[in-house]
């Protein structure tokens, strides 16, 4: 997985709470505004019927938000998954690979302290 896709992921992810966030917060603020203009003599029902929509509201983007995590964790899953099973099926090739890649990246910067 490159870290352009993995980006790409968690800007998606952001993106997405970030929109939910706000959803939230304007059913909380509509809430808000619908308490402070109910009159005193509001019954309780009347209450109710408005903190009962913002409840559902909320449950709502919450299902909304774990539904997007499960689909980044599944992407996520589906493209390490791969990687995975090829250093598990050759383990020695896995490990002499990055072994070779360290010792690279050391003379890398070995010469670049010169």
């Amino acid at each position: 997985m490159s870290n352009e896709t993995a980006d790409r992921m968690v800007d998606t992810g952001v993106a997405s709470a970030e929109h939910l966030k706000l959803q939230t917060a304007e059913a909380l603020e509509e809430a808000a505004r619908k308490l402070r203009s109910a009159d005193v003599s509001a019954k309780g029902e009347d209450v109710k019927h408005i903190l009962h929509d913002v409840e559902g509201r909320v449950h709502r983007f919450k299902a909304a938000v774990g539904a997007g995590y499960e689909k980044i964790d599944a992407d996520y899953h589906k493209r390490v998954e791969p990687v995975e099973t090829i250093i598990a099926q050759h383990p020695v090739p896995s490990v002499l690979i990055a072994v070779g890649v360290g010792v690279l990246i050391g003379m890398l910067i070995f010469k670049a302290r010169d």
